[in-house]
C-alpha cells in the first residue's frame, strides 16, 4: 500500500519516518527535538489529572492486539500515545499542537506487511517510553524481573506525569490506554504502579501465533537491514532485534533453536500462558480475551471488554464503529503457515488453560466453562 500524505508539508516532514519505520523510533531526530524543546517553553503548562484506572492490553505479538487496540481506542473516552507523540517524546504536546495547526498527517501499511494501516495520530505501543522507564535493552534477551518498588520514586513519578500529559491532550476525564507485547514480563510492575488498572490479557491459538511471530522477526530483520544500509543518522545502532517479550527462557530458546524457528516461538507461547497464570492472583483486574472470539463477534466482545474496563457502552448506532466491526478479520495478505502438529504438541498442556483444544481445528475455542484462569471472553 502506498503511503498517503495529507499535504506537501506532511510528505516532506514524514517521508523518512514512514520509509524507515521500525518497532520503535530508530532514526536520529535530535534536531527536531531541540526545536520542539525551544517552542515548548512558550506553552502554558497543561492542567494535569491523576491517572485513574488505566487500561493495559497485554499479550504476545501477532495475537491481534493491534486490531483490538484500534477497536478500543475508537472509544471517545480513551487516550493513548500516538505514533507522532512516540517519535517526539518528551515534547509530544508541542508536536501534537503543531501537527493539528499545520494539518500534518500520513498513513500507510506497517513495514511488516500485515494489512494494518496506521497514521500519524493512530495509537502507538510507546516502546521507547516504556523501554526507558523499565530499562529494556533491545539488544538483550535476558529476563530481568522487577516490581514497581524497584523503579524508584523518581521514575514512578515520571511515568505517572507522562501518562497524565498524554491523557490531557484528549481532554478531561479520559482513560489512558496502552498495548505492548513487551508488557508480559512487566505485568507485576504495571499492577504495582496502578493497582486500579484494567489488564486485558489477549491470547490467540498458538499454531498461527508461533508462525506469525517468526514472520514478524524476519520482517524486523529485513527492515533493520534496510535502515542500517540507508546511511541515515540513527539514534541507536542495532545489528539484530528479536521482537519477542523477554520471558525467562527466551535466551535459552534462541540459543538452542534460533529465533526464527517455531520450536522457539511455540515454547514462548506456552511460557507466556504459564507466566500470566502465575501472575493472575496479584493482578486485581484481569480479563482474558481470545482473539478468535473478537473475530467471531467483534461488537459483543468489545461490549464485554468495555464493561470490564468500566467504560460507557458505545452508541448503538455508531457508523464509525460499525465500519470497524465489519472490517474485523479482513486482510489483503496471504500467510503460508505450517507445522501445526508440532506447535500443538509443544503447547498441548497449556492450550486448554486458555480455552483451546490441541486436537481440534485451528482457532476452535472450547465450550463456555472450560478451564481458563481469570474471567474470560
Amino acid at each position: 500500500m502506498t503511503t498517503q500524505y495529507a499535504n506537501l508539508l506532511s510528505r516532506l516532514a514524514m517521508r523518512n519516518g514512514f520509509s524507515y519505520q521500525f518497532a520503535f523510533p530508530i532514526l536520529d531526530n535530535r534536531r527536531l527535538l531541540r526545536r520542539l524543546a525551544f517552542l515548548e517553553r512558550f506553552l502554558p503548562r497543561p492542567r494535569l489529572e491523576p491517572v485513574r484506572e488505566p487500561i493495559f492490553l497485554i499479550g504476545l505479538p501477532r495475537t491481534g492486539s493491534t486490531w483490538l487496540q484500534t477497536l478500543l481506542c475508537a472509544h471517545p473516552d480513551v487516550a493513548y500515545v500516538t505514533h507522532f507523540a512516540h517519535h517526539t517524546a518528551p515534547y509530544f504536546r508541542t508536536a501534537t499542537l503543531l501537527a493539528r495547526l499545520l494539518h500534518l498527517d500520513a498513513s500507510g501499511e506497517r513495514f511488516i506487511g500485515d494489512s494494518v494501516v496506521h497514521s500519524l495520530h493512530s495509537p502507538s505501543e510507546g516502546t521507547l517510553l516504556w523501554g526507558e522507564w523499565f530499562g529494556m535493552d533491545p539488544a538483550c534477551l535476558t529476563y530481568d524481573p522487577f516490581t514497581a518498588d524497584d523503579l524508584g520514586p523518581q521514575t514512578v513519578a515520571e511515568i505517572k506525569e507522562t501518562l497524565s500529559r498524554v491523557t490531557s491532550l484528549f481532554g478531561p476525564g479520559k482513560r489512558f490506554f496502552a498495548k505492548n507485547p513487551a508488557f508480559i514480563p512487566y505485568t507485576p510492575a504495571l499492577a504495582g504502579l496502578f493497582p486500579d488498572a484494567r489488564c486485558i490479557h489477549l491470547v490467540r491459538d498458538p499454531r498461527p501465533t508461533a508462525n506469525s511471530m517468526v514472520k514478524l522477526l524476519r520482517a524486523c530483520r529485513a527492515q533493520l537491514g534496510r535502515i542500517n544500509a540507508s546511511g541515515k543518522p540513527l539514534a541507536m545502532r542495532l545489528t539484530d532485534f528479536v521482537p519477542y517479550p523477554r520471558l525467562p527462557r527466551l535466551a535459552q530458546y534462541v540459543a538452542r533453536f534460533g529465533a526464527d524457528d517455531v520450536r522457539c516461538t511455540a515454547r514462548l507461547w506456552r511460557d507466556a500462558t504459564h507466566f500470566m497464570e502465575a501472575q493472575a492472583p496479584d493482578v486485581p483486574h484481569l480479563l482474558t480475551v481470545r482473539f478468535e472470539s473478537v473475530l467471531a463477534d467483534p461488537a459483543g466482545s468489545v461490549a464485554r471488554i468495555l464493561d470490564f474496563c468500566r467504560l460507557p457502552p458505545l452508541p448503538a448506532e455508531s457508523p464509525a464503529m460499525a465500519a470497524l466491526f465489519k472490517q474485523t478479520g479482513k486482510v489483503a495478505h496471504v500467510n503460508a503457515y505450517g507445522e501445526y502438529d508440532l506447535i500443538a504438541d509443544l503447547c498441548r498442556e497449556a492450550m486448554p488453560r486458555v480455552g483451546y483444544d490441541p486436537d481440534r481445528p485451528v482457532g476452535t475455542v472450547l465450550p463456555a466453562g472450560a478451564p481458563a484462569f481469570g474471567e474470560a471472553v
